[in-house]
């Protein structure tokens, strides 16, 4: 299957510093927090050798985000392979070969490999957008923006910069300007150089993904990682309005171009009325930029296409990580249940 430009582009992102890794990263193995599992492995066994770091069923909700999603992937190429995989939020930068679902936008040169995980929340509102959406016109003309305290709130290290969500905050109250906070999370005095007392002043009610689609601008910042929420909102027919991304997942989030998928924001929100005033001043450019950033995210919405990113990223990893896991009898046999299963799964999908 040929690629459009745009796609070989994708997979040149997705792959990062991949062919990069010498012999001596490669010999040194994978880093600390990182598992090793096999593409067929049984969530039990993974459980059990990854029982010291994941007690009880703390594995749960990473296995069935990340783990899984990416196990379905590499099965799909060579259901006998291994991988490594940071399964959690992530700007992390890695040395040896690892799946991530993102990474630093400057840190294409590292080992990490983008493939699409936690696709649920991620990519699940896409769906509903165009039947709940209204035109741009017929929005109302507020900046709107909801979302929890999440991202960096104090920095642990000289030159680490705040979260956009953390200058949230230090914004005035502006009736154009509908930004809060939804919940407080993650929050605590040794996590946060705001008090607890003047982030709840921030607190708004929390709006449906209906709700915010009836303004016309949308703030998207960075929390944890990638902004969740910014694949429906470049979908949608209002212009996303945001920071230069500093991370970027499956979605290759570093390949957006301010002015023609999004209006630009200082990443401490200072300038947040100008860029608005000049939104309000540019509405033909603004629905345009909507309009380009729907394009954008179409692109990625074709699952023939997707399949075969996926199969050439795990093809580029597998002729140059060789991870070898050693099984017992029963899981062995678990692992040949799985695959007939799965593989069934995917002549059905091929028949719809």
């Amino acid at each position: 299957m040929a690629l459009s430009d745009f796609d070989e582009r994708r997979l040149a992102v997705c792959l990062g510093g991949l062919s990069a890794c010498d012999a001596a990263t490669l010999a040194k193995g994978p880093e600390d927090g990182v598992l090793v599992c096999g593409a067929s492995e049984t969530r039990g066994n993974l459980k059990r050798r990854y029982a010291d770091r994941y007690p009880d069923a703390s594995l749960d909700l990473p296995y069935k985000s990340y783990v899984r999603q990416a196990q379905a992937v590499f099965r799909a190429t060579d259901s006998r392979s291994a991988f490594a995989i940071y399964p959690e939020d992530s700007r992390s930068r890695f040395r040896f070969p690892t799946v991530v679902k993102s990474r630093m936008v400057d840190d294409r040169e590292s080992g990490c490999v983008l493939l699409p995980l936690d696709m649920r929340r991620h990519w699940g509102d896409l769906s509903r957008i165009e039947a709940m959406d209204p035109p741009f016109a017929r929005k109302d003309n507020r900046l709107v923006w909801r979302g929890a305290t999440t991202g960096v709130f104090r920095p642990w290290y000289p030159g680490m910069p705040y979260a956009s969500r953390y200058f949230v905050a230090s914004l005035k109250d502006d009736p154009d300007l509908d930004i809060g906070y939804s919940e407080i999370v993650q929050i605590r005095p040794e996590t946060s150089d705001i008090p607890e007392e003047t982030l709840r002043a921030k607190l708004r009610p929390a709006l449906s993904i209906e709700q915010q689609l009836q303004s016309k601008f949308l703030l998207s910042l960075e929390g944890n990682d990638v902004a969740s929420g910014l694949k429906w909102m470049l979908y949608s027919n209002s212009t996303v309005v945001m920071p230069r991304p500093t991370c970027e997942s499956w979605a290759c989030e570093g390949e957006l171009v301010p002015y023609e998928h999004y209006v630009p924001v200082k990443d401490d929100l200072t300038d947040i009325r100008d860029v608005y005033d000049w939104c309000m001043g540019n509405l033909a450019a603004c629905e345009e930029i909507a309009q380009n950033g729907k394009r954008f995210i179409a692109r990625f919405l074709d699952r023939q296409t997707e399949d075969e990113l996926c199969r050439r990223i795990v093809s580029a990893y597998l002729e140059k990580v060789s991870l070898h896991l050693d099984f017992g009898l029963l899981e062995h046999l678990a692992q040949r249940s799985i695959v007939p299963l799965h593989a069934a799964i995917r002549r059905a999908r091929g028949k719809i």
